[in-house]
Order: C-alpha cells, then structure tokens, then sequence
C-alpha cells in the first residue's frame, strides 16, 4: 500500500471517529452546513456533520427570575419554553450521500439525527434535496459558480412538522480566497405549521488558503423562522465564528518525477478526496447558543 493510500485510509478513519467523539459529546444545539455548487457527473460524496453548542437560548430565563437555586445546566431554560416553541437540541448529527446524476445536476440524501433537551437522541428527520448548476467554475480557477437547490425534509418525530426549502447557491474564488454563499427560503408544510409564511436561512462562508492543504476562515449563519413578522433582532438566530479546513491529498512529488503514458498507465479504483474543518461559533442574539463546537468531514469517490 502506497503512502498516499495510507493516508486515505487514516483520514477516512479519523472521520468515523470523530462522528463517534462527537455522538457522545454534551449539550449541543445544531449542524453548519455550507453547500456548494460544483457538480460532477458519477461522482459519490459521503458526509458527516455535527455540532456541539454550549448555554443554550440564553433568552429563555423564567420570568419569575429570583429563585435560580434550581436551574439545570441550561440555564434554566427547560421549563421557560412556549409549548407551541420548537425545543433546542443538545446535540445533532447530519450523515448525507450526494450523488452527480449529469454534469449539471445531482441529487442527496441526509439522515438528520438529534437530541432535544426535552427528548432523547434519535432520528428527527430525513431531507430528499436536488441541486442544479447555472454557472459552472471550474476547480481551482478563478470565477463565480451559481446553482440552485431545493430539498424537502420530512419530520420524523411526533408533532413536528415537513419543511421544504429553495435558494441560491454560489462561490466566487480569486486566487487563495474562496467566498460560498448560500440562502435558502424555508417554509414549514403540515397542519402543525406555526407559520404560514417563508423564512428565511442563510450561511456564508469566507475561505483563504495558507498552505498547501490548510486553510482558515470566518463563517456566519443565520435564520428568521418568518419573513412576515421578523420580530427584534434579539429573537432571531445568527452566530459567526472561526474555522480550519484541511484537505489532504497527494503532493506533486508522489511519483517521485516519474511520468508515464496514457498507454502505460494502469487503470486503478476512482480518486478519493477528502477534506474536513473544525469551527468555533459564537452567539450575537440571545435566541442563539453562547458558543458552539462544529465539525464537518466528507469523502468524495
């Protein structure tokens, strides 16, 4: 086994074991993602997502207020939340397989798993998503990218509800910067609907390459559940933070400047790229976490 292939192999590990490290994590809230819109045809993708928050909805304090001897790790937020109110999560778990149907669209599937504070770990629900590509950018040059996505996410726990959800798409790379842009309209489907409007999500990311595999960045998310009636900035989800990425692969020397022909080359399985990033998000409303602990590894085929 070449070296290059070992470390394929110790990457693909160190992905498995961090999905595992974090299932047995403490209070968490929810997944990052950031999509982007690169299609490839036949390509294979396999992702894993999770999030670790830490003082979660530090707006929901009882009203009562005084008495505190008795608040949970939560700040005692448990029992201050609405009935009709979705219950933040201590934990969540996103596995996506993405698949390039043509060269302009493909197409994903993503099991989302959770903890509630008010529930226990389970399967909370599973997305069908479709992505096309408007504006193609080839890898590693410069130029936009642009596609469009929709998805539709069927709940899975009793007295939630479906969500559908369609936005844009899109990077602009000019040489080590890389900016991904994604917003997403998201409207709720289901007689249990707390609104009948469109809200809103968004997620952006700023991306510079240091070294080669290694890059830091800044990322932000957002949401506001209804466009409608936006509410005081307060009771809307928005948080930024930090972030590393690292992409292993082979260097240009791996072939140690040995050059074959197409005709002497042997045919080997597909290449595998990997890539991964740690981040740090910190809450800028009360209705979000203080802070959060967010990973994200993929392998493509």
């Amino acid at each position: 086994m070449t070296t290059s292939a070992l470390a394929r192999v110790a990457a693909l590990a160190g992905l498995a074991v961090a999905g595992f490290t974090f299932s047995s994590a403490t209070p968490a809230l929810a997944e990052f993602e950031i999509q982007e819109p690169g299609v490839e045809k036949g390509e294979i993708e396999a992702e894993y997502r999770g999030a670790v928050h830490f003082g979660i909805k530090k707006g929901e304090d009882d009203d009562d207020g005084g008495d505190d001897d008795d608040d949970d790790d939560d700040g005692g937020v448990i029992g201050a939340l609405e009935e009709e109110e979705e219950a933040p999560v201590r934990q969540s778990h996103d596995f996506e397989i993405e698949y390039g149907v043509t060269e302009r669209f493909k197409f994903s599937v993503t099991l989302g798993t959770d903890e509630p504070i008010n529930d226990s770990y389970g399967l909370s629900s599973v997305e069908l998503e479709g992505q096309y590509e408007i504006i193609e950018r080839e890898e590693g040059e410069d130029g936009i990218g642009l596609a469009f996505a929709a998805g539709y996410g069927f709940a899975t726990r009793s007295g939630e509800v479906d969500e559908i959800e369609f936005g844009p798409v899109m990077d602009y790379a000019n040489g080590p910067l890389l900016l991904t842009i994604n917003t997403f309209f998201a409207g709720q489907i289901g007689d249990d609907a707390e609104s009948d409007g469109l809200g809103l999500e968004y997620g952006w990311r700023a991306e510079y390459e240091v070294f080669e595999h290694w890059g830091i960045g800044v990322e932000m998310f957002g949401e506001v559940e209804d466009l409608s009636h936006t509410g005081p900035w307060q009771e809307q989800e928005h948080s930024i933070g930090p972030t590393i990425f690292w992409k292993p692969g082979d260097d240009d020397d791996d072939d140690d400047g040995l050059e074959l022909d197409d005709d002497d080359m042997v045919a080997g399985p597909p290449e595998m790229e990997m890539s991964f990033n740690v981040g740090v998000q910190f809450g800028l409303t009360d209705e979000t976490s203080d802070s959060a602990l967010k990973f994200q590894g993929s392998l493509e085929f």
